[in-house]
């Protein structure tokens, strides 16, 4: 590790650690509140696996983590190893838009894509979670969601971060544009005090709605598997899917009963590339993981450790790795069920080995086009490149709508889940009587055909979230994932390498400083692009912040732990049955271990 870039004092658990590492023998659960990740440790004591506990906690999560996270309203990219069968699990976790919402209406009607009920999409969290609970877990609906329900029903002490979240300004002026909102998170017109007790008590009928559906089959001699589906039944086919849905309807939206009746969370095959040895698993690319994936398997080609830790030099290649590989992004990647999407070419080595070489070592480039993975080729000749649509400008990062969790249990299965709301109360709204705060991820589609991600029914946006689950020689190694927007692929590159390359603890890794580029289209409409910009945590020495700009980076030195994040990854020990993990500071994450 190189120490002349790094003006941040040592904590007393590493150079960069503040936090000491978390050890567990029998089970971990990581989560964005103390409360979310007892929420599952406390399934794992109960004698649940890890696909329970990770249930659990993201139900509890949708409760507590409604106002900077994620919503019961929102969606999921959920990966889990299954120590049976040594194989990663996928399901496809983010919902679809309304049959209604075509390119020609949006154009006709609005010329964009507006903020609010029509930038929604049909709520997908539940729906995942319930079918990975339903094939891989071993518990009811009731159970993982007794947590959920009483901090619903009884509240939950109202946390500094919430707190905060819900006084900015344009999250109140969007409360109090909606009444069912305002009725919730303004309770008697008073933003929620530091420590009262928060309750959701319409979502509390939501979520007992589900149990009572699931006790009711099971009285009738269903099966387990009976249980979770009238569960899941009630929220997108029973009484609320059609409360749901006419609250989106009195609020302008496109949607019919049809859009949440027929919804699916069919499982996938998740993709994946080595890195140095390591297999980095990510679900499809109806989340932007394969842009990490295309990142290493570019970033493979060079010798980083060599370079040590946040150089001038390290930086710029990861840096410019990204821009290839978002490059790639808006060429191919959207909804594989309409996409097709070249993936064996994209990720393949030799893909990568043309594409690295466009790479200079001692000058940033404004922006990259994308190649031809079907051809093998480094730049795609029917390319024409647009000029951006910003100048560089701070712009902060898309922290509004994401948290982290991840589980271990004593059998060596793992869960890597990163749940999403965006929008969250910036923009979303609860939904009529049922409590469910819904998402704005629809606002990540373009009105342009061309684009993979365009807008088009029953299509999914192609998600910021994704999640990630790392193995070693075909054993569990690290589960991985982050909140942020855009900046999720940037900081979970760095914190792998952070272990990887240049052999961290898990809990330096999510403290040491990060950096986050925007040369790209924001994932947001309008998808604004900022050439170059790379803002950079205020945690390192100037002569770093001189070698970027250097190389043509103009480099806007950020708060000390300004990137977003929420990591709180898992790593498995080479000695069976060790667990550690680590919690970022940067949000109020938690670990704990058993």
């Amino acid at each position: 590790m190189t120490t002349s870039t790094n003006s941040h004092t040592p904590g007393s658990q590493g150079p960069y650690s503040h936090r000491p590492i978390v050890w567990g023998t029998r089970g971990m659960v990581g989560g964005g509140t103390q409360l979310t990740a007892q929420s599952g440790m406390r399934i794992l004591w109960q004698g649940g696996n890890a696909v329970d506990a990770a249930v659990a906690s993201a139900l509890s999560a949708g409760v507590m983590e409604p106002t900077a996270h994620y919503t019961l309203g929102g969606e999921v990219a959920f990966l889990f190893y299954d120590r049976a069968s040594k194989a990663v699990r996928s399901v496809v976790g983010q919902g679809w838009a309304p049959r209604r919402a075509t390119i020609d209406h949006y154009m006709e009607q609005w010329g964009e894509i507006p903020p609010g009920v029509l930038s929604t999409t049909v709520p997908g969290v539940i729906s995942a979670l319930l079918t990975m609970l339903g094939e891989y877990g071993t518990m009811s609906f009731g159970q993982v969601a007794e947590s959920a329900l009483h901090f619903a029903g009884k509240g939950f002490p109202a946390y500094q971060l919430f707190v905060r979240t819900v006084a900015t300004p344009d999250r109140v002026a969007n409360l109090r544009k909606h009444p069912e909102s305002s009725k919730v998170f303004l309770p008697n017109g008073q933003l929620p005090e530091l420590g009262s007790l928060f309750v959701q008590a319409d979502l509390a009928r939501t979520i007992a709605l589900m149990a009572q559906a699931e006790q009711q089959a099971l009285a009738q001699g269903g099966t387990r598997s009976a249980g979770i589906q009238a569960a899941r039944d009630v929220y997108y086919k029973g009484d609320v899917a059609r409360r749901m849905v006419k609250a989106l309807q009195d609020l302008g939206g496109l949607y019919e009963y049809e859009d949440f009746s027929e919804y699916e969370s069919p499982l996938e095959e998740p993709i994946s590339v080595t890195y140095r040895g390591y297999q980095v698993f990510t679900n499809r690319s109806w989340t932007q993981g394969i842009s990490l994936l295309q990142t290493l398997a570019i970033l493979e080609g060079f010798d980083l450790a060599a370079l040590g830790h946040n150089s001038p030099q390290a930086i710029h290649l990861q840096v410019e790795a990204l821009k290839l590989a978002f490059a790639d992004r808006e060429r191919y990647v959207g909804d594989p069920a309409f996409v097709d999407v070249p993936f064996d070419g994209l990720l393949s080595k030799e893909y990568a080995a043309l594409r690295r070489t466009l790479i200079d070592p001692s000058r940033a480039q404004t922006s990259y086009p994308p190649g031809d993975p079907r051809k093998l080729l480094a730049v795609d000749p029917t390319y024409v490149a647009q000029a951006p649509s910003q100048e560089p400008m701070a712009v902060g990062g898309d922290g509004d709508g994401t948290t982290y969790l991840a589980t271990a249990d004593s059998a060596g299965n793992l869960v890597s889940v990163t749940p999403s709301s965006f929008g969250a109360l910036a923009q979303g709204m609860v939904l009529g009587d049922t409590g469910i705060l819904v998402n704005c991820r629809g606002c990540y589609f373009w009105l342009d055909e061309d684009n993979p991600n365009s807008l088009a029914p029953r299509k999914r946006p192609r998600t910021t979230p994704c999640t990630f689950i790392i193995l070693k020689d075909g054993e569990p190694f690290m589960t991985l994932g982050t909140p942020g927007g855009d900046s999720q692929p940037q900081s979970n590159l760095q914190t792998l390498c952070n272990v990887v390359d240049f052999g961290m603890n898990v809990q330096e890794a999510v403290e040491a400083p990060r950096f986050c580029g925007y040369s790209f289209p924001q994932s947001p409409w309008p998808h604004e692009e900022y050439p170059n910009l790379l803002e950079l945590e205020g945690r390192v020495g100037q002569d770093l912040v001189d070698g970027l700009n250097d190389r043509g980076h103009q480099v806007q030195v950020i708060g000390p732990w300004g990137v977003p994040n929420g990591f709180t990854p898992i790593l498995v020990n080479g000695v069976e049955g060790v667990y550690h993990g680590g919690a970022d500071p940067r949000k109020e994450s938690v670990m704990l271990g058993w």
